[in-house]
């Protein structure tokens, strides 16, 4: 049978009196189970195209320390990764410079940050 010396941890307090069990991650099988269930980060839904609605305040992991949400707080986005470039403009660049570079080449031509987040479009 185990006893304190088989595992310390469980039976006496660290230096600052905490138990394990104190610790808000000792437990943290919810966190995994509401990512296993489709909760993700801002991020996450972005990728997929997706954005967080308006006032949504999603659920906070602090073990993991990020923000979640549900699909049910999320709404299909407009501007999905690339379709930005295909609907709005005929030019796209990933960086600034190469942004500023052609806009040189182009006098009287504006551009301006895309939409989506990702790099630089010109603006008809």
């Amino acid at each position: 049978m185990a006893d304190a010396d088989d595992f310390p941890v469980l039976y006496y307090p660290d230096s600052e009196g905490n138990f394990a069990w104190d610790s808000p991650c000792w437990n943290d099988d919810w966190e995994h189970e509401l990512r296993d269930n489709g909760y993700k980060t801002v991020e996450e839904w972005n990728k997929v195209g997706r954005i967080i609605k308006k006032g949504e305040k999603g659920r906070y992991l602090p073990c993991a320390k990020i923000r979640v949400f549900s699909e049910s707080q999320t709404i299909a986005s407009n501007f999905s990764k690339g379709e930005t470039s295909k609907i709005m403009t005929d030019k796209h660049f990933k960086t600034s410079n190469e942004a500023i570079a052609w806009a040189k080449k182009n006098p009287g031509m504006v551009i301006t940050r895309s939409p989506d987040g990702n790099g630089f479009i010109t603006k008809k």
